[in-house]
Formats: structure tokens, C-alpha cells, sequence
């Protein structure tokens, strides 16, 4: 089998089709298995698998055990389950990031909330207000405040995922590109990356123009995404990326692994 899509979410179905059809076109075996097809042991041979694209293993460990057989048969796993934990915690891909010299956020990292040490927040005026609190497993926006302004802000949301470490940044402005802010959802795909405008309320993507794909600044958001692939060793993924006042492309929201790949024609913010 050249092909092998695990997947759960209902609306990944249109995404999966196209995805299976295609390959079908190319003259290529493809096939595409539900997590419940899976977790019933659906009948599949890991060491007949060739590529497996995992989009489920975050909510199913009959899939993550899937993906490793295969693995270990030889077959090449976009998005390797035990690469993912280190990809998806943003505390960690902050180091990461910041150590292969890309610009991030001024960021305080606190660990969990048992945990506390006097003094982790004494930097804080230097972040300026309002500021950004997010957990470092949070997807989805769960649990992230983007207008925090205090310490019982903090304390407010640390307690909500009191076992997770967290993350008070400063709140990242975009400059703006062509009366557009400059913000950016990137999509990583096996090396492929498409930019996009995206506004983080409406969650609406904008395309961009010929003129501003040949953009130099289009070019350094790219890069921004080819290192972040690098150093989390996803293959599959969207990041975002905001360009500041001075010119920066700063990764605001880094590894997005499971990221959502309805097509705009099926919703608003596809």
C-alpha cells in the first residue's frame, strides 16, 4: 500500500477523500481508515505500508501504535507520534526556536503551578501590557488570554491547566502589508509551505498575490516555517508568524500538528 491515512475528525472527511482520490488518479494504492475502523482491527499490514499520514493518533493509541509498527517496518510516518509531544509543547519548541535564531516572543516561562519559585515573574514589566498567557499543551486556543494585564490574570489562567507549564509573552502587533496586518498562517507540507493573511478572530485565510509571494518578506515568513519543520521534525503542519513594525518575523504560535485542513469552499474559515 503506497498510501495509509488514519484520521477521526468529522471534518477531515472532505480533506481525506480528496486526498485518497488523488492519489488513486496518480496511479498509486491509497486508503484511508476511521479511527473506529482501526480500534475494531481493521486489517492492515504495518509492513505493507509505505507512507503512513497520521491524523489521529492525538485522540486514539491504537493509531499511535499503528504508526509505530509501520515505522519500524520501514514506512515513512508524516507526523511520527513520539515526535509529536516535543513539536506540540510550546515551551519547549520556544527554546528550540529561539536556539536556531528565530525570533519569538520576550517570553517568561513558568512551570506548572505546584511548581512556583519566588520571583519567576519579576521580569514581567518588561513584557509591557497588555500580554498573552497560553499553556504549553493548549491547541485550539484553549486557554490562551491575549489581553492579560495582571498577576491574578496569570494566576487565573495558570490554574485552569494547573499541571502544565505556561507561557506569558508579550503581545505581538503586525506591521501592515499592502492595508493588511501582517499576519500570517503558514502550511507546512513535506516542504511545499503556502502563506496566507490570516486573522486570528475571524479565522479567515486571504491568499496572497503573486507580487507579495515574490516578496522578500514573504520569503523570510517561509523560512521561519522551514526551520520551524526542522527543528520539531513535523512534516505536516501550520505555524504562525507575525512581521513586526521593524521589519522581524516573529513565530508567534509555533507547531499546530493536527491543523485544520477543511477547504474554504465547504467552510468560512477553511
Amino acid at each position: 500500500m503506497d498510501l495509509l491515512v488514519a484520521w477521526d475528525w468529522e471534518y477531515d472527511l472532505a480533506f481525506v477523500t480528496r486526498l485518497v482520490n488523488r492519489a488513486t488518479e496518480a496511479g498509486l494504492a491509497a486508503r484511508a481508515l476511521h479511527t473506529r475502523e482501526i480500534e475494531a482491527g481493521a486489517s492492515i499490514n504495518p509492513a505493507e505500508v509505505k507512507v503512513l499520514l497520521d491524523r489521529a493518533s492525538d485522540v486514539s493509541q491504537a493509531v499511535a501504535s499503528l504508526a509505530r509498527a509501520a515505522r519500524q517496518a520501514g514506512a515513512y510516518v508524516v507526523n511520527d507520534p513520539d515526535l509529536v509531544p516535543d513539536a506540540t509543547d510550546k515551551a519547549t519548541m520556544h527554546l528550540r526556536l529561539m536556539a536556531a535564531g528565530v525570533h519569538v516572543p520576550w517570553t517568561i516561562l513558568l512551570a506548572p503551578l505546584a511548581d512556583r519559585r519566588p520571583g519567576e515573574l519579576d521580569a514581567l514589566p518588561r513584557i509591557g501590557t497588555p500580554f498573552v498567557v497560553k499553556p504549553a499543551r493548549g491547541s485550539g486556543g484553549q486557554g490562551v488570554v491575549v489581553d492579560a494585564s495582571t498577576l491574578t490574570d496569570i494566576l487565573v489562567a495558570r490554574a485552569r491547566f494547573k499541571d502544565d507549564k505556561y507561557l506569558v509573552q508579550e503581545r505581538v502587533e503586525p506591521k501592515v502589508v499592502d492595508q493588511r496586518p501582517a499576519y500570517f498562517r503558514v502550511l507546512f507540507c513535506l516542504g511545499d509551505i503556502a502563506v496566507c493573511f490570516w486573522d486570528p478572530k475571524t479565522r479567515v485565510y486571504t491568499p496572497l498575490s503573486p507580487e507579495q509571494e515574490a516578496s522578500a518578506w514573504c520569503q523570510e515568513v517561509r523560512e521561519v516555517a522551514r526551520v520551524t519543520a526542522r527543528v520539531s521534525g513535523m512534516d505536516l503542519f501550520s505555524t504562525e508568524v507575525a512581521m513586526t513594525a521593524d521589519g522581524r518575523p516573529v513565530s508567534v504560535d509555533y507547531v499546530n500538528d493536527m491543523c485544520d485542513l477543511r477547504p474554504a469552499s465547504e467552510a468560512s474559515d477553511g
